[in-house]
């Protein structure tokens, strides 16, 4: 994939900006705040429709443009995908009036020409960035690792950004019935419905993670050799809170030698 011409419109500090991409590397210099950080982010932002330097999408408007009653920040990009030619376009769309208090916001996302919903379009356009405070994913909390294993699955595997989606508001409504479940009484038997959404779609999500965190660990593995010639070993291995295949009691754990292969397990097994 190549991006070859982005264009912003409204979007943080530009006002307006269009720019030709050549292949090959691209240096962007220039003094603070004039933009190089909002020009990744931007891009970022088409491959994850969410932002790693934004708290909520409201702050991606410029913010002189969203003063006006109608203010749409726009972020456009073309690019060639498989040999073929593609748009994909964002609008950030600012409204009047107000939702909890904050300005109230619509997304709009198009490829070539056409809505679509942003879980039918994660993963056409492909981006991989890294800042220095991603190496909270090392040192952070387990949340973080899952973030990035889900921004990452998301552009590579179709369907589990809409998997994930289904998971958490599954787990949501889940959550919401147990209150009212605890504090109004009823029947438990209601819970039955979100447990079936919640196992199905988090067994998917489990068996991704699973052979994601091998193929990351087979790629690191030979660079982190190279890196340390042969005097250390890295391994990587997924621990989900549910774990379908548990140590048993007494078992010895295995030696950090040894590599962990779970990728032969299925989704029905996790069921």
């Amino acid at each position: 994939m190549h991006l070859t011409h982005l264009s912003l419109t409204d979007f943080r500090n530009f006002s307006r900006l269009d720019v030709d991409v050549p292949l090959g590397a691209t240096l962007l210099l220039g003094d603070n705040a004039q933009g190089k950080t909002s020009l990744l982010e931007a891009i970022y932002y088409l491959a994850t429709f969410t932002s790693f330097h934004a708290s909520n999408d409201r702050q991606l408007v410029n913010f002189i443009a969203s003063k006006q009653p109608l203010a749409v920040g726009r972020i456009v990009a073309d690019y060639r995908r498989g040999g073929k030619a593609h748009r994909l376009e964002v609008r950030l769309i600012h409204e009047e009036g107000e939702f909890n208090g904050n300005a109230r916001l619509r997304k709009e996302v198009l490829l070539d020409g056409s809505k679509r919903k942003i879980g039918e379009v994660i993963g056409h356009f492909n981006a991989v960035l890294f800042l220095p405070q991603m190496l909270q994913v090392v040192e952070g909390s387990p949340a973080e690792r899952r973030r990035y294993l889900d921004l990452l699955l998301s552009q590579t595997i179709p369907h589990y950004a809409e998997t994930l989606s289904i998971f958490n508001k599954a787990l949501s409504q889940r959550n919401a019935l147990l209150k009212m479940l605890s504090e109004r009484g009823g029947d438990p038997s209601q819970l039955a419905f979100w447990d079936e959404k919640i196992t199905f779609s988090g067994a998917i999500l489990i068996e991704a993670r699973i052979h994601a965190i091998h193929e990351i660990e087979t790629l690191a593995s030979l660079t982190h050799s190279e890196l340390t010639r042969s005097s250390e070993i890295l391994r990587l291995a997924y621990h989900p809170a549910y774990d379908p295949f548990p140590q048993k009691p007494g078992q010895f754990a295995l030696l950090l030698e040894a590599p962990i292969n779970r990728t032969g397990i299925d989704k029905s097994e996790i069921l």
